[in-house]
This record gives structure tokens, sequence and C-alpha cells, in this order.
């Protein structure tokens, strides 16, 4: 169920004081229905790309939003389950694909977006470092802290220089559809191609790097003929359009 005074039901975004996720005890009766379909999907979706792994991930159950407060109730379910909804499109099954995203903005002004490399499931994309809520964010008591959750994602990322960003107040919560980002705002302290340097040499010593590009963004016009995911380039535009 998605409720909450002032929460767009279809697309937009939202600056919030507070992000408060906790975990729940439902499953997700889509991947249950589902099971033969996502089993085969799996099977055909690791035999193109052998770096897949069925891990957890947690998706939005129920959202509430009271004046700048959000509360969401998480529930986990496996990639495999996760990959299978994405292919058919985020088809409504009661849960939206919430994530943390780092929005980052350099000394120079510029949001920073990244392209992942080949065999990653945003590949052909501009976006901001996201990652999936998953067993790594859960706290103790059950409750996902959103901040440290991408802190952790952009320091695997790009290495040294996610451990320079500085974390800036508030949340930007955009949704698209099925997708909700839970944006936190961090400022870098260097422009954006000493970004991009230190993300050369981050991949240079990195078994596995998953990012290939930076992709700095600073003006509207910036984003015509970008390919973006579209939670991204919904966020971007309604800061874009405020500067």
């Amino acid at each position: 169920m998605i409720s909450g005074r002032g929460f767009p039901h279809e697309n937009g975004v939202k600056i919030l004081g507070r992000c408060e996720l906790k975990v729940g005890d439902g499953a997700w009766s889509f991947a249950e229905t589902f099971a033969g379909e996502i089993d085969a999907h799996w099977q055909k979706a690791t035999s193109a790309n052998a770096s897949y792994f069925n891990g957890v991930v947690y998706l939005i159950g129920d959202l509430r939003i009271d004046e700048s407060e959000l509360s969401a109730t998480l529930i986990r379910t496996n990639f495999k389950s996760y990959l299978y909804w994405r292919s058919l499109g985020y088809p409504e099954t009661g849960v939206l694909d919430g994530f943390g995203s780092a929005l980052i903005r350099s000394s120079d002004g510029q949001f920073l977006l990244v392209m992942q490399r080949p065999g990653n499931v945003n590949y052909g994309y501009a976006y901001l470092p996201s990652g999936f809520i998953d067993e790594k964010d859960v706290l103790a008591n059950g409750t996902v802290d959103i901040s440290r959750s991408v802190e952790r994602e952009v320091e695997e990322e790009i290495g040294e220089a996610g451990r320079r960003l500085q974390r800036e107040d508030g949340f930007f919560v955009a949704r698209s559809n099925a997708q909700l980002c839970f944006a936190v705002p961090f400022y870098l302290p260097m422009t954006a191609e000493a970004f991009a340097a230190e993300l050369e040499k981050h991949n240079a010593t990195t078994d596995d790097p998953e990012l290939e590009a930076v992709v700095p963004v600073a003006r509207l016009e910036q984003l015509d003929g970008l390919k973006t995911l579209p939670y991204a380039r919904l966020l971007l535009e309604a800061l874009l359009v405020a500067r």
C-alpha cells in the first residue's frame, strides 16, 4: 500500500528530513506465484551473464509520509525474482523497487552520474551511484540506515574518493513508476575531472571494477540525448530547473 499526504502517487520528487526503513515479516506473493517462471528466466539470464548472483534484496512493501518524514516496511526477496519482475517491465505487484543512491555534487558545481561496465544490471545508462538494499544494510533491530547503505555502496564502487564525501542534510526521494530512489546528497571537495581521474586509479587497482565512466551534469540541456534511468532524469530535471 502506497499512501501518505504529499507523496506523488505516480512520478515526482520530494525533499524529506528523515527516512525510516524497517524489515517486515511478509513474503512477496509474486515470487511465490511465479516461482517456475522465475527459475526458467534465471537459467537464461545466467547463461547470458555468468556474473549474476542470486543474493537477498529488499523491496518496499508499505510506505507512508508524514510531513517531512518517511516510514517504509521492506519485504525480503531474492535477486532472481527481482530480475524477472524487472524483465516484465515492473508490473503492479504491491511493491516498489526501493534503493539508495548518492547525489554527488562536485566542487565545480556538477552532479556526478556514472556508467557501469558491461555485465552489470544498469549497463548502458547514466545514473546516480546506487545499490540494492541487501543483508549487509540490516541492523540488529531490523532497521536499515539508508545513508550508511549508500556510503558503503559508493566506497565499494569508487574507492578513495568515496571516503571524501561530505554528507549534506536530508533526502531527495524520487519516484518513477515502480522505482523509488532514496537519494542521499553529498558534497565532494574535488572537481568532476579530478573525480574521473580518481575513478580510473581505483579501477586500475580493483580486480572486478563495476564502473567505467563519469558523466558530469550541470545544466538541463546536458540531459538531452543522454540515456538515463527514468528516476535519475526525474530527479536531475527537478534540481537543474531550480538553478
